[in-house]
């Protein structure tokens, strides 16, 4: 439906990307996120509606984010974002590697980028004019998220597919339209 990555998919690519991480040092953060009321817009619209509103989610997302970073949708409103940092050798946009705590992230382990991709996600589809949702499709679609970083929230993807989505839970439960880091609010 989306063109996306299946939850399979993701799961195992964020497998192999921890494990490449122990070994060269990488950056790996996981954004969950869903679609705030989607039950809502199903059941209003119908599922044609639905299905429209989570294959713009998912065309948004792409846009947002990095050409190698692995997005997919692992079930009904639920997507998954695995950002990871390219080797020096492999990343051609970036002529100068950064030093390791730069590419680690200042924030308490907590990678800048990711979070900066992920808000702006959340800003776009947030004031963007869904047509298909008739004349006050603008601004009315929010997403809610949770962000966990290797090694920092977790050294398995199980562990950061846990911690991901507690913080995601935590964003809904505090109001909804937000995205939350593990521990804390963005």
């Amino acid at each position: 439906l989306t063109g996306l990555k299946n939850r399979r998919y993701v799961r195992e690519f964020l497998k192999q990307i921890i494990e490449r991480a122990k070994a060269e040092e990488l950056r790996v953060t996981l954004f969950l996120f869903d679609i705030d009321n989607f039950k809502h817009y199903n059941d209003t619209y119908g599922h044609n509606v639905g299905d429209m509103v989570l294959k713009q989610a998912a065309v948004m997302m792409r846009r947002c984010c990095r050409a190698h970073d692995v997005i997919g949708r692992i079930g009904g409103d639920e997507f998954a974002v695995v950002f990871w940092d390219c080797p020096a050798r492999l990343d051609k946009a970036q002529p100068t590697q950064k030093p390791k705590a730069e590419r680690r992230g200042a924030d308490a382990g907590h990678p800048q980028e990711a979070l900066f991709i992920s808000d702006r996600f959340r800003n776009q589809i947030s004031s963007a004019d869904f047509s298909f949702l008739g004349h006050g499709g603008k601004g009315v679609l929010t997403v809610s998220g949770g962000l966990a970083s290797f090694s920092h929230d977790g050294m398995t993807a199980e562990e950061l597919l846990e911690q991901a989505d507690k913080a995601m839970l935590e964003a809904k439960r505090s109001g909804k339209n937000r995205i939350y880091l593990v521990g804390k609010p963005k």
